[in-house]
């Protein structure tokens, strides 16, 4: 009786000891009954059965995300070169479609055709003169040379003529001029696509000081996403890469990677792609949305989070080796994706490691691995 309790005193004790030593190591003792459980399966010469993983190559995929507002892909302003004209007439609206070089808009020309009208009157003036002036200048080279016109004369006249030309020649510039001027009286698309924004009325007087385009046309009607990602997420993506953009009203689209951007924001170490859309009337520009980006997948060597024992002394996992004993691995992590962590340094594939109660196992316990997966069985002596 005296050596039974005894013995009990001691294991109590041995439970007290257990628990200072893994305060003093930061891990969190196990529940009194587990560890008096554990030191009587030690006395007993029992064995505790335990779930086991293996560390394995596994393929993490990370997924970056992006936010931003939509963006008109390639946009194109129409203005006026002619200032001073009143706006007669304008023949779109906002949404709709046009065609390039469909008229948009149409400058009064009243004044400008009287005004033609009187530049090409001085022009057919100007050609008759130059006719009279040749003539005048033959008569006198045939004077000349009978010996009935002075050489001063002469020179006269060729410089009459040559000045009539030169005349002729500003006033054909002049009503060249009023004619393009003429043509630009109706505003033109310059692209194919869908107004954006309009900003003009009848009656309205053109101006070129105005900073404001009177129409902004989206070409093809073409919306992307202009998204924001971090730095180190740059690197992770290329052109060509899918993506799933969620609009604000829930809808997910499929689309791609058109552009990253080489420069990146320095206040806020943001970076830039432009995710390409298909074509969608329900997309506006300057909508908020979401893009979510395959970070690409690599073959790691992972266990499952639940593996790791984290202790002051850093992270660690316990090794099943030989004899069913377990050790301490300390292990060196990188990246985590679900329910499994990238091993960058510890034990090598295939290796056995507690998935589950590392926290409570100590250095050098026995025990019977129940491989996940597999089903139970007893544990062969030597085996792994």
């Amino acid at each position: 009786m005296i050596k039974r309790n005894l013995t009990s005193i001691g294991a109590i004790a041995g439970v007290g000891v257990l628990s200072l030593a893994l305060h003093s190591c930061g891990q969190k003792p196990a529940p009194a009954e587990e560890t008096a459980g554990n030191a009587k399966a030690q006395e007993t010469g029992q064995v505790q059965a335990m779930r086991v993983t293996r560390v394995a190559q596994r393929n993490l995929s990370e997924e970056i995300v992006g936010t931003g507002r939509l963006v008109v892909r390639e946009e194109a302003a129409v203005g006026s070169e002619l200032p001073g004209y009143r706006v007669a007439a304008v023949y779109v609206d906002e949404g709709d479609w046009v065609k390039q070089g469909q008229g948009l808009a149409r400058l009064d020309d009243t004044l400008l055709q009287a005004q033609i009208a009187q530049a090409e009157a001085t022009l057919a003036t100007q050609k008759a003169n130059v006719d009279f002036k040749k003539s005048q200048l033959e008569r006198a080279e045939m004077l000349a040379a009978e010996g009935a016109f002075s050489k001063e004369q002469l020179e006269q006249r060729r410089m009459e003529a040559v000045g009539a030309e030169a005349s002729l020649g500003a006033s054909q510039a002049m009503v060249n001029e009023m004619k393009v001027r003429n043509s630009r009286m109706t505003l033109r698309a310059p692209v194919g696509g869908m107004i954006l924004q309009r900003n003009i009325r009848p009656g309205e007087i053109s101006s070129v000081a105005s900073a404001t385009p009177y129409f902004r046309i989206a070409r093809d009607g073409l919306i992307e996403l202009d998204a924001e990602l971090p730095d180190a997420k740059l690197s992770q993506i290329k052109e060509g890469d899918s993506a799933q953009v969620t609009l604000p009203t829930g809808e997910v689209i499929q689309g791609k990677v058109r552009f990253i951007s080489p420069r990146v924001e320095a206040a806020t170490g943001l970076g830039r792609a432009r995710i390409e859309l298909p074509f969608d009337k329900a997309l506006r520009p300057g909508s908020f949305a979401q893009a979510k980006l395959d970070g690409g997948a690599s073959a790691v060597l992972t266990v499952p989070a639940s593996a790791i024992r984290y202790e002051a002394g850093g992270p660690s996992v316990m090794l099943v080796g030989e004899g069913n004993k377990v050790s301490r691995v300390p292990v060196k992590l990188g990246e985590r994706t679900g329910d499994f962590v990238q091993l960058v340094e510890g034990p090598q594939a295939g290796s056995r490691v507690l998935s589950v109660g590392a926290a409570f196992t100590l250095e050098g316990d026995v025990i019977e691995p129940v491989e996940e997966g597999v089903a139970s069985r007893a544990a062969a002596p030597g085996g792994k």
